[in-house]
């Protein structure tokens, strides 16, 4: 990024900045100016730095998680156009899991396979996990993780499914990632990234894990209608044998629902600790798919039939389960990845 001070960033950081007394909290406005000069290529490193740490300790509100998310997407290009209805927006984690089964690509397979079009999206090397992520787990499992948003959109119209490296709409982002791994905590950008929303689709879920977020996220989630869930290690996974909660946008309020796994057939929790080490959780992954690991297709399953039931295409959650369970015993989820690598 730019080794240029900003004057104009200055004076934001004036505002975070002067302690206790003095500072104040950001309007939504000043938020997205802030984004906007943090993108723009004109603020030093240092200054970006000394504000993603004040901010760090300060605590986003809403205004400002809201101001954040609209001065990044006001620097995505666009993504092209999609001729699909009803498209779903997952944003997980983007630095990914480290203790358990990354089986977020595969709930997002058995949605597709259902009828559900899904864009999931993700970064490289994102800190502070730099786990089990988005993009190198589909590379284990033999996607093109690196497509081009052009030949993405296409691959979405003809099998539902498609996964964006966010650096090709927003290269500006994945910029700044060297410069995160410095600060050894989560920043304001592991929230704004799950956010972005890039091809603007009308459902939107996104993965949380710190409680004091939640309540503040209902004004900056991007569509229509938007959800949070607070799976397993902030990811968009129920786990068998746990409750979950899950909160659903309503105005300005987050709606809570509490979901208890063994109310819909999964009582008993299973280990599904794996090394940080993207083959082996492909390996399983495609073994849940084949209906071979039962313990694992069971988390996708759970996972995806909530999921159903969220974006509307499932009267109830056990419903969402049936038809979620149908698609990895027919092969059709598993059939969706391999027409997505062969579409490549």
């Amino acid at each position: 990024m730019g080794d240029k001070k900003s004057d104009a960033f200055r004076e934001i950081l004036r505002i975070v900045g002067r302690g206790k007394k003095l500072q104040r909290d950001l309007t939504t406005e000043e938020a997205r100016e802030a984004m906007r000069l943090i993108l723009g290529g004109t603020v030093s490193d240092a200054q970006i730095g000394g504000f993603l740490v004040t901010m760090r300790v300060k605590e986003e509100t809403a205004d400002e998680i809201l101001g954040f998310t609209q001065g990044a997407r006001d620097a995505m290009q666009a993504f092209p156009k999609l001729d699909v209805q009803g498209l779903v927006d997952i944003g997980m984690p983007y630095n990914g899991k480290t203790r358990n089964l990354q089986t977020g690509p595969a709930i997002g397979l058995v949605l597709a396979a259902a009828g559900v079009p899904v864009l999931l999206h993700g970064a490289d090397d994102v800190p502070t996990k730099n786990g089990i992520a988005l993009l190198n787990l589909m590379r284990a499992l033999g996607y093109p993780a690196d497509l081009p948003p052009e030949d993405l959109s296409r691959s979405i119209e003809q099998t539902n499914f498609g996964v964006l490296n966010i650096g090709h709409l927003l290269p500006q982002w994945t910029a700044l990632t060297p410069m995160r791994h410095h600060f050894g905590i989560r920043t304001l950008m592991n929230s704004v990234e799950k956010l972005l929303n890039p091809a603007n689709a009308p459902y939107h879920i996104s993965g949380f894990y710190h409680s004091a977020y939640l309540n503040r996220l209902a004004v900056s989630l991007p569509s229509p209608v938007s959800w949070v869930m607070q799976g397993d290690e902030g990811n968009v996974e129920l786990r068998a044998g746990k409750k979950t909660r899950i909160y659903k946008a309503d105005g300005e309020e987050m709606r809570e629902i509490m979901i208890d796994a063994a109310s819909y057939g999964f009582p008993d929790e299973a280990d599904l600790s794996l090394p940080v080490d993207p083959h082996a959780h492909a390996e399983l992954l495609l073994k849940a798919l084949r209906g071979e690991a039962e313990a694992a297709a069971n988390q996708i399953i759970l996972s995806a039939g909530t999921i159903l039931w969220m974006v509307e295409r499932a009267p109830d959650i056990a419903s969402g389960i049936e038809v979620a369970r149908e698609q990895i015993k027919n092969g059709k989820a598993l059939a969706v990845l391999e027409a997505a690598k062969e579409l490549a």
